[in-house]
C-alpha cells in the first residue's frame, strides 16, 4: 500500500538533486581538468633546437652540468642547454619555422621550449633571430641580464649583449616586438627601430647607431638560402633540420609514399641508424645522434623505406609543426642475459611506441595519419623486422657508453639477441660515461662559469606579461626622444662610473627615478584633464543660459497685446509704461525687464492708452 506522503518526498529529493546538480557538474569539470593538465604535465616537449651550421669553436653545457664540451653534430637542444662561441666563431640554432645565428663571444641558454613557447637568454655578445611563423598564443622571447624581448608578429630581430651584462641594443629590423623590463614596464618597438637599455628597468641610454656589419650580412645571406630551400615546398617549415637537405640529397615522388628523398654519398652498407652514437637526453631517454651533416630530420620525423636498392626517407603527411621523436626504431634483444643489443628503422605506416611515459593525446599526434590498431606494441608485423640488412646490432656496453656505432656495429646473426624480444630498451648509463665522450676544444676566448641557465628574471614560459604603457616611437621622432632620455639617465650614469656602488642601490636608483617620472608624467596628465574639463563645463553653462534666454523671448513675443485702456479714458497705471533698465532691473543691458516684472496683463512698449 502506498503511503499519501510519498508523492511529497519523491518531489522533495527531486527538488534536492537538481539544486545539487551544478555543484556536481562543478566538480566534474575541475577533475576533468586537472586528469588533463596532469597529462600534459607528464608529456615532453614535442619541439627541439638543432645547431645546423658552426663555424670556429662552439661548445657546450647540457642542463645542469658545469663542465663545455664539445657539442656533437646532429646533437638536439633542449631546456637548460647553453651554447658559447668562441672568438671569431658563428653558430646557427634551428628550431623549425625560427632560425637563430650566434656571433662571436656569444652566451646563450635555452630556457623553454616546448609546443608554446620558445624562450632563449642572451647573457653576453650578438643574435640575430629570423621568426617566420608565429602561431597564434605562442611565445618567442630571448631574455638578456637587462630586459626580455617577445616577438609580436613575424621579422628579424638583432640583439647585442654588452660583455659585461649592463647594456643592450635592440634593433627590430622587420616585423614588431615588445620590450619588457623588470619593473613592469614595457616599450613596443616598429620596423626600422632601436634602442639601448641600461639597467633592468628600460633606462634608454645613448648607444651607437645601428651599421650592417660582417656578421649581419652572414645572417642575412643565410637567412635568403634558407627562404629559398628546396626541402620546404615538401616539409612544413616546423620540421626542425629541413634546411640541411637541400645540399645532400635529391626529391623524388613514389607512386606508393609520395614526396621522399635519397641522400648522396652513402656507403654500400649503409642503413638508417647505422652512422652515428646513442646518447642520453632527457626527458626522453636514449637519442640518436646521426654523423651525416644531414642527419636531423629523417632520423627524428617521418619513416624511412627500401626503394629498390636505395634506402629513402618518407617524411609522409605532416602536421604544421610534427612532434620530434628521439629515434623511430624497435629495440630488440638488451635485456637479461644478452650481451647484444639492436634496432631496426620503422617503415612507412608503422606506429612508434615511446619507450617513455607519455599519454595517449601525445602518441597520437606523433603518430598523425597513422592507424595505432594495425601495429600494436607486439611488433610482429613490421617489414624490417626480420631484413639482416636493416638490424643493426652493437655490445651492450659500448651502446651504454655511446661509442661510434659505426666502428662497432655487426650484422645480425641467428642469436645474437637471445630470443629477439623487440621493445626490450637498454637501461639508462652511468652519469660518467656520457661525459668522456668528448672534451671541450681549444678556444681563444673562454667560456663563463656557471652550471645552469639562469631562470627569466621577466614575464618568460606562461607567466602573464604586463599591459605595455608605451608605444613605439615614430622614426623621425626617436632620436629626439632617445636624446632627451639620455639627458636624464647620463648625471645618473656617470656618478656610477665615479663611485661604483653595490648593485641593489643601482637598482633602486634607476627605479626611484623611472617612478619619479610616471609620477610626473601622471600629474601633467591629471593637470590638463582637470583643465579640459573646466573649459567644457563653462562652455555648456554658457549655452545652456543662451538657451534659456531664447526660450524666454520667444514666450514674451508669442502673448497677446491689449488693443486700449481702461473704461472712461482713463491712462492705464503707471506699471504698463516702459519699464527702462536701472539698478533695480539686476541687469542694467538694456534687455527689457526682470524676470519679476514679465507678469500676464502688462505689455512691454506701451505707454497710454
Amino acid at each position: 500500500m502506498k503511503s499519501r506522503h510519498m508523492p511529497a518526498m519523491h518531489s522533495a529529493n527531486y527538488r534536492r538533486f537538481w539544486r545539487c546538480l551544478p555543484w556536481l557538474a562543478a566538480l566534474l569539470l575541475l577533475w576533468t581538468a586537472s586528469s588533463a593538465f596532469a597529462q600534459q604535465e607528464a608529456d615532453p616537449p614535442g619541439r627541439v633546437a638543432n645547431l645546423s651550421y658552426r663555424q670556429g669553436g662552439v661548445v657546450f653545457a647540457p642542463a645542469g652540468d658545469e663542465e663545455w664540451t664539445e657539442l656533437p653534430q646532429n646533437r638536439p637542444l633542449t631546456s637548460g642547454d647553453r651554447v658559447w662561441t668562441d672568438s671569431g666563431a658563428r653558430a646557427e640554432v634551428q628550431l623549425g619555422a625560427v632560425t637563430l645565428h650566434v656571433g662571436g663571444e656569444s652566451h646563450l641558454g635555452v630556457g623553454t621550449l616546448d609546443d608554446r613557447s620558445a624562450q632563449f637568454i642572451m647573457l653576453q655578445g650578438s643574435v640575430n633571430a629570423r621568426v617566420r611563423e608565429l602561431a597564434q598564443g605562442e611565445n618567442f622571447e630571448i631574455d638578456t641580464p637587462n630586459l626580455a624581448l617577445r616577438a609580436s608578429q613575424a621579422g628579424d630581430y638583432r640583439i647585442d649583449v654588452s660583455a659585461d651584462g649592463r647594456e643592450t641594443r635592440v634593433v627590430v629590423l622587420s616585423g614588431m616586438a615588445t620590450v619588457f623590463g623588470q619593473g613592469g614596464d614595457a616599450l613596443n618597438l616598429g620596423a626600422g627601430q632601436q634602442a639601448t637599455f641600461a639597467g633592468r628597468y628600460l633606462a634608454q641610454v645613448q648607444g651607437a647607431p645601428f651599421q650592417g656589419d660582417a656578421f649581419g650580412q652572414w645572417a642575412g645571406e643565410r637567412n635568403r638560402a634558407e627562404d629559398l630551400s628546396a626541402a620546404a615546398r615538401h616539409l612544413p617549415r616546423g620540421v626542425v633540420g629541413y634546411s640541411q637537405l637541400d645540399a645532400y640529397g635529391t626529391w623524388g615522388q613514389d607512386p606508393t609514399y609520395g614526396d621522399v628523398w635519397y641522400p648522396q654519398g652513402v656507403v654500400a652498407d649503409w642503413a638508417p641508424y647505422r652512422y652515428g652514437q646513442w646518447t642520453w637526453v632527457d626527458p626522453w631517454g636514449w637519442t640518436w645522434v646521426d654523423d651525416a651533416p644531414w642527419g636531423f630530420a629523417p632520423f627524428h620525423y617521418g619513416r624511412w623505406a627500401m626503394i629498390g636498392p636505395r634506402w629513402a626517407w618518407v617524411p609522409g603527411r605532416m602536421v604544421a609543426r610534427p612532434v620530434y621523436s628521439p629515434a623511430l626504431v624497435v629495440f630488440t634483444g638488451g635485456g637479461g642475459q644478452s650481451r647484444f643489443t639492436g634496432w631496426y628503422p620503422l617503415g612507412p605506416g608503422e606506429a612508434w611506441w615511446p619507450t617513455y611515459r607519455a599519454t595517449q593525446h601525445y602518441v597520437n599526434h606523433a603518430n598523425f595519419n597513422i592507424n595505432l590498431n594495425a601495429y600494436p606494441r607486439h611488433y610482429e608485423n613490421h617489414v624490417y623486422r626480420q631484413r639482416p640488412g636493416a638490424v643493426t646490432t652493437v655490445r651492450v656496453e659500448d651502446f651504454r657508453q655511446g661509442r661510434p656505432v659505426r666502428s662497432h656495429w655487426q650484422p645480425m646473426q641467428p642469436g645474437m639477441t637471445g630470443q629477439g624480444q623487440a621493445g626490450v630498451v637498454p637501461p639508462r648509463p652511468e652519469r660518467r660515461a656520457q661525459q668522456v665522450q668528448s672534451s671541450m676544444p681549444r678556444l681563444q676566448a673562454a667560456p663563463p662559469a656557471g652550471a645552469q641557465v639562469p631562470s627569466s628574471r621577466f614575464w618568460g614560459g606562461g607567466r602573464v606579461e604586463p599591459v605595455p604603457q608605451r608605444q613605439f616611437i615614430p622614426a623621425q621622432a626617436q632620436p629626439r626622444f632617445i636624446q632627451q632620455q639620455t639627458q636624464q639617465a647620463q648625471p645618473r650614469f656617470i656618478q656610477q662610473q665615479e663611485q661604483p656602488r653595490p648593485q641593489w642601490e643601482q637598482e633602486r636608483a634607476v627605479r626611484e627615478q623611472a617612478l619619479a617620472r610616471y609620477q610626473q608624467e601622471r600629474l601633467q596628465r591629471e593637470a590638463e584633464h582637470n583643465a579640459r574639463v573646466q573649459q567644457f563645463d563653462a562652455t555648456r553653462q554658457r549655452q545652456q543660459q543662451d538657451l534659456v534666454r531664447q526660450q524666454r523671448e520667444a514666450v514674451q513675443r508669442q502673448q497677446p497685446q491689449p488693443l486700449q485702456g481702461r473704461q472712461g479714458g482713463e491712462p492705464p497705471p503707471q506699471q504698463h509704461q516702459r519699464v527702462q533698465p536701472d539698478a533695480r532691473d539686476g541687469r542694467g543691458d538694456g534687455r527689457g525687464p526682470r524676470d519679476d516684472d514679465e507678469r500676464p496683463g502688462r505689455a512691454r512698449g506701451w505707454g497710454r492708452g
